[in-house]
């Protein structure tokens, strides 16, 4: 990128504040999703549960991100994206709460279920309020946060897991994903509305006063008549432009992008790694769990990795090479299984930590940029709703069946299965999605109309 480019839209310290309190949220939805993996191994002599009873308790949270993504575009559309995240945090406080409080199955559920909510509201309303208020070229970096900061959340949740391990407290793991959600309720007083969504309610006065808070340069005012042309309301109405024959094509791409997320197979990894580690021999619950540690800490160094790299070397350099990644070592782990290896014990953890590594390289967060990216500000509420709810319902699928896959495929026909999938995302990839690389969301509109 020309440095003539960067030094045109240099950013205030202001907006790293915001940048970092939206992209928090990210840290929230991780933690809440990651403190099963621990926790169900203490849960499950707790209330006795059966094999579909902890499959029940792992992936209602992932139906309730199903429902929340469904009104996530509404709510974000209506209210503003700043109150949206808002909403979240009061879900993570109530859902965290009626967990640790719990004395029946039920209530845990219910619990599960409340935070599933937020988990599916701020998947979109987070990476939208990001790419909104970022400089073109710094807005893949940006947006790329969230997938980051979900992969702090879930380091947090399995080093939670492992203070709490030796004395067994499933209460305290899911208790302490009260407070950041707290914390972050606090910072979202000092943070504004995005310039895209004042524009789109007419408040220009509001959102030129918002961009002179987030821009040093005035490179921005160049691009007002762009943002204003991009807001403006569509006669037909965001759902029925959405399925017009225009823009089509490019969502039933974001579709199966946000599938291919998730059916090939890394929330298996993150819900089930303790699991995993003791199929693979590992003696001791404590044991898998530190083993699960390695997970998350590798997951974060590589999510970094790609952070440094999307406004270098592009969105879809990074998803094949992810891609291509996820391949080879899944297709070695099933391998591994299949031959049941003395070493699988390392093997397995090799393998796992190469997984995710190249999840987080490509698929975890270029997905979010991409997703972000690639609407019309006229239906990028609708359509993301879309797009999301589609990624939680195959996440839900994915959680709900792999302990079933386990049991009827063994694991390495579950692994093998996996790799196949992701044989079939590289070839989606290479063949269909766009370079948006240093490109304004009103270029983006353009290039995608064309």
């Amino acid at each position: 990128m020309p440095l003539e480019s960067r030094t045109q839209e240099r950013c205030t310290a202001y907006l790293l504040f915001v940048v970092a309190v939206a992209a928090f949220g990210g840290f929230l939805y991780g933690f809440h999703t990651g403190i099963i993996s621990g926790a169900l191994i203490f849960l499950t002599p707790a209330y006795q549960l059966s094999i579909v009873d902890q499959g029940m308790v792992v992936s209602i949270i992932l139906l309730g991100g199903l429902f929340g993504a469904l009104v996530s575009g509404t709510l974000a559309d209506l209210f503003g994206r700043k109150r949206t995240i808002a909403l979240t945090s009061t879900l993570f406080i109530a859902g965290a709460a009626i967990i640790a409080l719990s004395n029946s199955y039920e209530t845990l559920l219910l619990g599960r279920f409340i935070s599933g909510l937020g988990v599916g509201i701020i998947s979109l309303s987070g990476p939208l309020y990001l790419a909104e208020i970022s400089p073109p070229h710094y807005r893949g970096s940006f947006v790329s946060l969230f997938q980051l900061a979900i992969t702090l959340g879930i380091l947090a949740s399995f080093a939670v897991n492992y203070i709490f391990a030796g004395s067994s407290d499933w209460r305290w793991m899911f208790a302490m994903g009260i407070f950041p959600a707290v914390l972050q309720m606090i910072a979202l007083f000092f943070l504004p509305e995005t310039p895209a969504w004042l524009f789109k309610k007419g408040l220009e006065k509001f959102a030129l006063s918002t961009l002179g808070r987030l821009r040093k340069d005035k490179h921005w005012l160049k691009q007002v008549d762009a943002m204003k042309l991009a807001a403006k309301p569509h006669k037909s109405g965001a759902w029925k432009t959405l399925i017009s024959l225009k823009l089509r094509f490019i969502l039933i791409v974001g579709l199966i992008l946000s599938a291919f997320q998730q059916i090939t197979g890394i929330n298996t990894v993150i819900f089930y790694a303790p699991k995993i580690f003791e199929e693979a021999g590992f003696a001791s619950a404590t044991g898998a769990i530190v083993a699960s540690l390695g997970i998350g800490v590798i997951n974060v160094l590589a999510t970094l990795f790609s952070v440094w790299l999307l406004d270098k070397v592009g969105r879809r350099v990074l998803l094949l090479v992810g891609i291509a990644g996820m391949v080879v070592s899944l297709g070695f782990l099933a391998f591994a299984f299949f031959t049941e290896s003395q070493f699988i014990d390392k093997i397995a953890v090799g393998s796992l930590m190469a997984y995710v590594s190249f999840f987080a390289i490509g698929l975890g967060p270029v997905t979010w940029v991409i997703l972000s990216e690639i609407y019309p500000l006229k239906v990028r509420g609708a359509a993301m709703t879309v797009a999301i709810f589609t990624n939680w319902a195959c996440n839900y699928l994915v959680a709900l069946t792999f302990l079933d896959f386990i049991k009827v495929l063994g694991p390495h026909g579950t692994f093998f299965l996996y790799s196949l999938i992701s044989i079939v995302a590289f070839w989606f990839i290479y063949r269909f999605i766009p370079e948006t690389k240093g490109k304004s969301l009103e270029e983006i509109e353009t290039l995608i109309s064309r």
